[in-house]
């Protein structure tokens, strides 16, 4: 089956820039998992690992919906995900908020699902030509997780 979604996480120039860019911030040593979602690698963080939390702004224009909300990177750089068409395990155990946007960036659909309902979610979203992303949030603290592009065929 082709894909109908891809996952973009942050960049990870992106990612430098705000671990350099934040010399105070917060620094979270892991102790259990899951709780630490890094969004550079789309997992969650190991005992043991170091993690920053940061303030992020995942839109690229302008828009009323436009707002930074707080995101966890490991301290130091880590490999974004191989595979960008399947929900990761990060997402999938946790319940999300996934909001379509238009190319103007106004959104036109949202819901709140177990992260195991999130590819069906994303599959029904981009059957609207209308939806040109999507972003997705956990639902329960509401921090961004990850933006989500139509996929290229």
């Amino acid at each position: 089956m082709t894909p109908t979604f891809e996952l973009v996480p942050i960049d990870p120039a992106v990612a430098e820039w705000l671990r350099s860019g934040h010399p105070d911030a917060p620094v979270v040593v892991v102790t259990e998992t899951p709780g630490y979602p890094c969004r550079q690698c789309l997992r969650d963080a190991d005992p043991g690992d170091e993690l920053v939390l940061v303030s992020y702004d995942p839109f690229t224009v302008t828009s009323p919906y436009r707002s930074a909300s707080p995101i966890f990177l490991h301290r130091h750089a880590c490999p974004p995900p191989d595979d960008r068409h399947t929900v990761p395990e990060q997402l999938a155990v946790r319940q999300v908020s996934a909001r379509a946007f238009d190319a103007a960036a106004m959104m036109i659909d949202a819901v709140i699902v177990p992260g195991t309902e999130l590819a069906a979610t994303l599959d029904r979203f981009f059957a609207d030509p209308a939806t040109d992303h999507v972003h997705v949030h956990n639902a329960t603290r509401g921090c961004w997780a990850v933006r989500v592009d139509r996929a290229r065929v």
